[in-house]
């Protein structure tokens, strides 16, 4: 067994990287989905809040109102990229649960002893990577939806100097 150690330590290219890394970045990416959705998600509730408050107050100029749409425009890509996100990841871990028989309520820890003794090397690596990957598109996804509620935030901004200015 050593030898075999010795001889894969000492093969060129990439290593394979153990289960617990593999599970330990996508748990990472996923960590950090959450708190891209999180800031994200109070972005976009100020902006709501702010843009609600304005209308109540009285309609407000032309260059505002046509700034509106650009606003609720931004609003829902972003509003929609944090659900796809969440969804995304959901579904993937769902399938993943089902094929590898684990359970299927996420409150269940994730290795049990019946799962954990049925799955080859091959399988669980299979499995963790599908995991890794979908953890990486659900990364992307919160990140812009991050980036589209940033922008309705300085959208906001611009919208509501404009309903200032306009008079309204």
């Amino acid at each position: 067994m050593q030898v075999v150690r010795r001889v894969t330590a000492s093969r060129p290219g990439p290593r394979p990287e153990p289960p617990e890394d593999v599970l330990g970045q996508a748990c990472a990416l996923v960590r950090l989905c959450g708190q891209d959705a999180a800031i994200a998600a109070m972005l976009l509730a100020l902006v709501l809040v702010g843009t609600a408050t304005r209308l109540a107050a009285g309609p407000p100029g032309v260059t505002a109102l046509a700034l509106l749409p650009v606003l609720a425009g931004s609003f829902a890509i972003s509003a929609a990229f944090a659900v796809r996100s969440r969804r995304t990841l959901l579904s993937v871990l769902g399938e993943v649960r089902g094929r590898t028989g684990a359970p299927l309520d996420p409150a269940v820890p994730w290795k049990t002893f019946a799962s954990a003794a049925a799955l080859d090397e091959a399988v669980l690596d299979r499995e963790l990577r599908r995991l890794l990957s979908a953890a990486h598109r659900c990364g992307e996804l919160s990140w812009q939806a991050l980036a589209w509620a940033v922008t309705s935030a300085v959208l906001f901004l611009f919208w509501t100097l404009a309903a200032a200015a306009g008079g309204g």
